[in-house]
């Protein structure tokens, strides 16, 4: 027990150290540039510029926006890749099927796909549509390898029982599938707050967004970056809380037996 509790003590003095050895390159990088242009701004402006916009209602609108967004289009990737990836794993005739399709959504430049959506689309919708073709093919993946790498005896069980192909895949499969599917979802998850708020910044849409503030702030006044770095890094903060969730899961999901 006690060597257990030393592991996750000298974790988290890596974690804290690798933190400040991150700050003290950022202070360094922005003295050599020169802080006084504000191209690079250093960690201290940055923070009090940061406080500063999370003291503004504005600041809450954007965060909650990107969510919405971010959130609308994960949940429908997850519902199209469970709607696919499930009789992918069952029969893999389907599996290859769909190969050519999930390998070109893997290829295709992400830039390539949020100018396609936006001519498509709009300015509004281009972000959610990238954030479901981004993360479909991941959690696509997740469930057909964890239906498809279930024990075939346990299958061949469920046939004797009597079990047909709809309570073959509620009651058998999926359930032992869940350690696969939610690695992916997690993954996908975080990867999708990334894409997203990337496709604000690109789409340069109207609405409100942590993307659209920080292509706000960029072009209202070009040679200041301190709102553009602060903004960042609020979006770096949600992101570590988000992955530290993620973390969990993938934890929790491995002592399933994953």
């Amino acid at each position: 027990m006690q060597q257990v509790k030393r592991s996750i003590s000298n974790k988290k003095i890596c974690y804290i150290a690798g933190i400040l050895i991150l700050v003290t390159l950022w202070q360094v990088f922005s003295l050599w540039i020169g802080q006084d242009t504000m191209v690079f701004p250093g960690p201290v402006s940055t923070l009090r510029h940061a406080f500063y916009l999370l003291s503004r209602a504005y600041t809450y609108k954007c965060i909650l926006a990107t969510m919405l967004r971010m959130l609308t289009g994960f949940l429908i990737s997850l519902i199209l890749g469970l709607l696919l990836g499930i009789p992918a794993g069952n029969d893999e005739r389907i599996s290859l099927l769909l190969q050519p399709f999930i390998v070109a959504l893997r290829a295709v430049p992400t830039a390539s796909l949020v100018y396609l959506f936006i001519v498509l689309a709009g300015f509004r919708k281009a972000p959610v549509y990238l954030v479901i073709l981004i993360g479909f093919p991941i959690i696509y993946e997740g469930v057909k390898t964890g239906i498809a790498n279930i024990d075939k005896a346990l299958i061949h069980a469920a046939w004797l029982d009597g079990a047909s192909f709809l309570k073959e895949n509620t009651r058998v499969r999926l359930p032992l599938a869940l350690p696969y599917i939610f690695s992916a979802a997690a993954s996908a998850f975080s990867l999708s707050f990334k894409i997203e708020i990337m496709a604000e910044v690109i789409t340069g849409a109207s609405d409100a967004g942590l993307g659209s503030a920080i292509l706000g702030v960029r072009s209202s006044d070009p040679t200041n970056m301190v709102p553009v770095f602060a903004y960042s890094v609020i979006a770096v903060a949600l992101m570590i809380f988000i992955d530290h969730i993620s973390s969990r899961i993938r934890e929790k999901t491995s002592s399933l037996g994953l």
